[in-house]
């Protein structure tokens, strides 16, 4: 990819210690949508220092939000958007109405029916690799109103330029991050993936 701001980065497990300096990194390469997940280390904590340190300069989500509770300390912590890995009409419609923009886990077109029912801003296909990579270009049809379908679960660094032809974004967890790696490395990956879109 040319440019990399249809990735949103999944930092499953980063310690708090260790956001600001990963995620200064994925700025400097184009990666402006950042998703920090409840069941990292002291995410409300990370969720803070990244707020303070970038500002505006980033779209900062709370991934796995299953819980009101998830919910109510994403708002608290500063976030733009919360992820969340199943379709939870209670979690949509109390995020909508926090102002938050809503990426909603769906599988099934159903499930893709209700959510755009709901309001929800993004519909994430989860797990992406379990259909065939034309499945947004499938359902996008009936639907009556523009949808934004971005692809997770099984994206990597050699798949994703492939996702992009029909998916809106995708979302790159432990091919982009994976607890306890070195900035260096989270920088040649995002150079790999920039390389592997051309």
């Amino acid at each position: 990819m040319e440019n990399n701001a249809q990735v949103i980065a999944i930092l499953r497990g980063i310690p708090a210690d260790e956001a600001v300096p990963h995620i200064a990194c994925l700025l400097e390469h184009g990666i402006n949508r950042v998703e920090i997940t409840t069941n990292s280390p002291e995410w409300e904590t990370s969720l803070r220092r990244v707020r303070q340190r970038f500002g505006g300069d980033i779209q900062l989500g709370v991934g796995t939000v299953t819980t009101a509770d998830h919910l109510r300390r994403s708002v608290a912590a500063g976030a733009d958007f919360i992820l969340t890995p199943n379709l939870n009409p209670a979690i949509v419609t109390q995020a909508k109405a926090q102002g938050l923009f809503v990426c909603a886990g769906v599988f099934t077109p159903g499930e893709i029916y209700s959510a755009v029912e709901l309001g929800v801003d993004v519909v994430k296909i989860f797990p992406a690799c379990a259909l065939p990579r034309n499945y947004p270009q499938l359902i996008k049809g009936p639907l009556s109103q523009p949808v934004s379908f971005s692809a997770v679960g099984g994206v990597d660094l050699d798949n994703a330029a492939e996702y992009l032809r029909y998916y809106d974004s995708v979302g790159l967890g432990s091919a982009l991050y994976k607890p306890g790696q070195r900035v260096a490395d989270t920088a040649a990956r995002c150079e790999r993936l920039r390389q592997h879109g051309k």
